[in-house]
């Protein structure tokens, strides 16, 4: 079977509404036009006589989910690991522990780190199975000394933490800016806890620690090598073996952006099994993820393993725009990806693969090319309001697995700059509170 039937049929669940503000970059969707797109069978209807031959597949990519838990057993820090198609190098994303599965849309919230703490490991590997929308090949929740083993080929680690941290336990403390720090040294700092501290106030700190992690990898350590095609890829069967690929090319650290659930709403929300996982005080326990920007980095390194749940089409989206073709609007590129995302996750279709990237070339008109132009009839009435003027075109070269890409024209910007005040989503709009970055600081709404 391959990665992308997996896909097809994988339980996994995906959100399909980021937030309330989500919804007001889709207002006005032709009722007639949602009906169409969510009772399409893509895939399923098509006829094969007449299909266009196949020239592209989405690359497979291994997966891992490592973590490390305090001498608790509490997880403390959490990451997504992909490799590169080739298999060695890839990226490393940053999940904080106390996000919820489902970011905010189910009527309960249940922190990650305390279904782990609370309902096991099968349960949260379905919870982060969830969140994700991706399967994994390799589980790992690490103690100290575990972690410490696994970083120990990287040596010595420049680590530049953004403030000072507190092992409560220990009573160890590091001080903010750029110090040496050995791989037990690393173990130790991301297990550090402070009941006087969020536990979401340490994934800035972690994340210094992963991006230092990347840094030392710099151009490859490991001993993997190279494989000619993704079919020739062995699934790495342990996390050693996950990381020894890993290390041995160029590695990136993603973090995402989240929002902490003020005090209140979490004690109306945190279900009573994992509120007890807190004690008494559930407060800044929680925080939720946006949908739209996990889908644009997952859909970006990890297409084929991305869930397509829904019994509708899968699409994919292309933005070729750069700083300068978007400055005329006020946005970023990726918002522009985010805005379509958005809309695209609303009017209820599998979004799976995401090229954000200014060295593809953009069209004058937003296309949507498809294998079969039948099965999504009404589509240019219900996107055109929201994306500007756009043309359906069937496609010479199918990719496999994706039923319509789109590719963003300059009717994009064009439709942008003549109503800008029109309810696009931008790169924060979804969010209903604060976006925090990387450093910890409320995140600057054109930062992506």
């Amino acid at each position: 079977m391959t990665a992308l039937r997996q896909r097809r049929t994988r339980a996994t669940t995906i959100g399909l509404v980021a937030a309330v503000a989500a919804l007001a970059a889709v207002v006005g969707l032709s009722v007639v036009g949602l009906e169409t797109l969510a009772d399409s069978t893509a895939g399923h209807r098509a006829s094969e006589e007449g299909q266009p031959v196949v020239a592209q597949r989405l690359p497979f990519t291994s997966t891992a989910l490592l973590g490390v838990a305090d001498e608790d057993g509490r997880l403390t820090t959490l990451v997504v690991g992909v490799l590169e198609s080739d298999g060695t190098g890839g990226s490393i994303v940053q999940i904080p522990v106390a996000a919820d599965p489902s970011s905010g849309n189910a009527d309960t919230l249940a922190p990650i780190d305390a279904v782990f703490t609370v309902a096991g490991p099968i349960a949260f590997r379905e919870a982060v199975e969830r969140l994700t929308g991706l399967s994994f090949d390799v589980i790992e929740i690490t103690d100290q000394q575990r972690f410490s083993q696994l970083l120990t080929p990287l040596g010595d680690m420049d680590v530049d933490l953004p403030g000072a941290v507190r092992d409560a336990s220990t009573a160890e403390t590091w001080e903010p800016g750029p110090q040496l720090m050995t791989a037990p040294g690393a173990a130790r700092l991301v297990t550090a806890t402070d009941p006087e501290v969020p536990g979401w106030g340490y994934e800035p700190a972690r994340a210094a620690v992963w991006e230092a992690v990347a840094e030392r990898v710099g151009a490859g350590i490991g001993s993997a090598s190279p494989v000619a095609v993704d079919t020739d890829l062995p699934v790495p069967g342990s996390t050693d073996e996950f990381l020894d690929r890993l290390f041995a090319g160029p590695t990136e650290v993603r973090v995402l952006q989240f929002r902490p659930v003020d005090a209140t709403e979490a004690a109306e929300r945190v279900g009573p099994p994992y509120r007890e996982a807190f004690g008494a005080d559930v407060a800044d326990t929680v925080v939720l993820l946006d949908r739209a920007e996990m889908l644009m980095v997952f859909g970006g390194i990890a297409p084929a393993r991305l869930g397509a749940p829904l019994d509708a089409p899968i699409f994919r989206v292309v933005n070729g725009f750069d700083d300068g073709d978007t400055e005329v609007v006020g946005k970023l590129p990726a918002d522009l990806t985010r805005t379509v995302v958005n809309v695209l996750m609303f009017t209820k279709v599998n979004v799976v693969s995401v090229v954000d990237r200014a060295d593809t070339d953009v069209p004058a008109v937003t296309q949507v090319r498809v294998s079969d132009p039948d099965l999504l009839d009404g589509l240019a009435g219900v996107y055109e309001p929201h994306f500007g003027e756009l043309e359906v075109v069937r496609t010479d070269a199918a990719i496999d697995g994706i039923d319509a890409e789109i590719v963003l024209g300059r009717s994009f910007i064009e439709r942008l700059a003549a109503d800008p005040g029109g309810g696009m989503a931008g790169s924060s709009d979804t969010d209903t509170g604060r976006a925090v970055d990387t450093n910890g600081a409320d995140a600057d709404d054109d930062d992506d």
